[in-house]
């Protein structure tokens, strides 16, 4: 079967074709969501986030321009409705508390199940102590692969700021992880 490109289902919404908005937007909906929760720590946030984007999609559509990246721009309009509503809540503290639901949802034994909480767990922990703009550079680049120049457009910043706040990120998550990895090794160390 022939799938319609990204521009193909955008025109044919903008002509009045409710269905090929939900196949428009099918393959990039759990990534949206995943980025919203990574950003709020809360599943119900998280939907509200997207809900908003999504709303927001809908109703700019035809300010997109055909040709470019349109998983980039609708990224874009999710990263800003969640700066919205972190703005609004004005609760940093409550920023990523867990990706466990999301991304360690499934495991084949109790022993991934564990180690796969454990390394969730210090994920955590390491994203708690960056700003809002480092996590959301670190999330985009590290976690979701796109590129400086696609992170700059999706944050509204210039590429050089992506990088340095993908430094900073990846500098405070290093010592974070170190952090908490020798605590662990200490607690193991002293049990033995």
């Amino acid at each position: 079967m022939w799938m319609k490109n990204d521009d193909e289902l955008v025109s044919e919404v903008l002509k009045g074709d409710q269905t090929s908005f939900e196949l428009l937007l099918r393959p990039y909906r759990l990534g949206l969501l995943n980025m919203a929760y990574r950003m709020t720590g809360n599943r119900e946030e998280a939907k509200e986030i997207c809900q908003d984007a999504l709303i927001k999609v809908y109703r700019y559509l035809h300010r997109y321009e055909k040709g470019k990246s349109f998983k980039s721009w609708v990224y874009k309009i999710t990263m800003n409705s969640a700066y919205d509503f972190l703005r609004k809540k004005k609760k940093s503290e409550d920023i990523i508390e867990s990706q466990k639901d999301l991304h360690f949802a499934t495991s084949p034994n109790p022993e991934q199940q564990f180690l796969n909480r454990e390394i969730g767990s210090k994920i955590e922990s390491c994203l708690r102590n960056l700003s809002p703009k480092e996590k959301a550079v670190f999330l985009l680049r590290d976690g979701d692969g796109f590129s400086v120049e696609e992170t700059s457009e999706i944050l509204k910043c210039s590429s050089l700021s992506v990088r340095t706040h993908l430094s900073r990120a990846r500098k405070k998550i290093r010592a974070q992880f170190d952090k908490v990895n020798l605590g662990f090794k200490k607690e193991v160390n002293s049990e033995v």
